[in-house]
């Protein structure tokens, strides 16, 4: 179970932290609408992989204000969730206002409740005049973003009632869909592919590593400066290109040995000799949803031939599935299922970058990787099957 911190002891912490030379950051925002005894949950993200590390919990004091000091030891990435204490909490499409901060970074933020995911920063790595038009980008699309989203709850909780519009239900989805922006993903790009002295473009690069071939990634980690290489950002980003180089195509992935749900012992090189499907499928994932039937149909098909699948899941398996024919196809597969939260199994979500769901790897007879991507690679994947197995 997930607990708070209780508030005496984060004020002793944050005063702990005002007094000595231990690293902390500090952020302090200035926030229309927030009011004396709401509550703000900042929870700790592990980096690469977004990951839970910790919470702490703020109960305000002061009208559109709050402040907050952390102990960090390295770059740390953080979510702060806004709960008011007179009203139901407004819909965010967003987790909630995401930062990035190293030790000794003090951010001042602002912005409205309305719009909690927009606040804009300033102070710490934001501190870069280069950033000032992909910041201001950011926040103009979390609004639109948002507004979009907003509409979207309100016609579809309209659905079944005589007020209820499909043709807007439809519109607003699509429009939320579309809700992009040329300029800043041009902006965003240019500006990790040329800042070679800033970990912030470091850490927005590591964000899209998964879009980017090994070559070209190597050399641009070789044009950062000495000092961003060598930071916490840094030095993930070498481990995941050890990771990248492992898992690309044209590559032999590393040999590995985990523990099935039904506690056999399963190799890569068991399935030495035949095609053999990586799933990585989170539940509630719409593309898991709609790749799942999909695989099943291959398997049924290909299976005689030798096509394998291994299951992996960073999930855990429901103890009721109350006869739900798609979640019960989900957790009983006809192929092995591994549980990548299992300790002996956790090695795994790391050494094949396992960094969304679902994710799809394909590898040849040979043990080479043939094909890797998210659900996008079914199509080629049954293309291969149908020229390779196929009548």
């Amino acid at each position: 179970m997930k607990q708070f911190l209780p508030t005496a002891l984060l004020t002793s912490m944050l005063l702990i932290s005002s007094c000595t030379t231990i690293p902390a950051f500090r952020i302090d925002a200035t926030t229309q609408g927030i009011q004396a005894g709401d509550t703000l949950i900042f929870t700790h993200h592990s980096l690469p992989d977004w990951k839970e590390v910790s919470y702490d919990t703020l109960i305000t004091t002061r009208e559109g204000k709050f402040s907050f000091n952390k102990i960090i030891g390295k770059t740390s990435l953080y979510n702060i969730v806004y709960r008011p204490s007179q009203a139901e909490p407004l819909p965010y499409c967003n987790r909630g206002f995401s930062f990035y901060v190293r030790p000794g970074d003090h951010l001042k933020v602002k912005g409205d409740i309305e719009f909690f995911p927009a606040m804009h920063k300033e102070g710490g790595m934001y501190d870069d005049p280069r950033l000032q038009r992909i910041l201001t980008l950011e926040d103009s699309i979390t609004v639109e973003m948002n507004k979009l989203y907003r509409k979207l709850r309100h016609f579809a909780d309209l659905r079944g009632t005589p007020q209820a519009n499909p043709d807007s239900m439809i519109y607003y989805n699509q429009a939320y869909r579309q809700c992009r922006s040329k300029e800043l993903s041009e902006a965003r790009r240019n500006f990790y592919n040329t800042a070679d002295d800033s970990e912030y473009a470091a850490l927005e690069y590591m964000q899209a590593l998964h879009e980017i071939p090994y070559k070209e990634a190597q050399e641009r980690f070789t044009r950062f400066i000495p000092e961003v290489q060598s930071s916490t950002t840094g030095k993930i980003i070498e481990q995941l290109l050890k990771v990248m180089k492992n898992i690309e195509p044209g590559n032999t992935p590393s040999e590995f040995t985990v523990i099935a749900a039904d506690s056999s012992r399963i190799s890569l090189s068991d399935y030495r000799g035949k095609y053999l499907l990586i799933y990585h499928w989170g539940y509630g994932c719409p593309g898991t949803t709609w790749v799942h039937p999909r695989l099943l149909e291959l398997y049924a098909k290909y299976h005689d031939k030798g096509f394998e699948i291994l299951g992996f899941t960073g999930d855990e398996r429901p103890q009721n599935l109350s006869g739900d024919a798609e979640v019960t196809a989900l957790y009983f597969p006809p192929w092995p299922t591994v549980y990548t939260e299992q300790k002996e199994n956790s090695f795994i979500a790391t050494d094949y970058y396992f960094n969304g769901v679902p994710i799809l790897m394909v590898i040849s007879p040979e043990g080479k990787t043939l094909l890797r991507g998210y659900s996008d690679i079914y199509q080629p994947l049954k293309d291969l099957l149908e020229k390779e197995m196929g009548e």
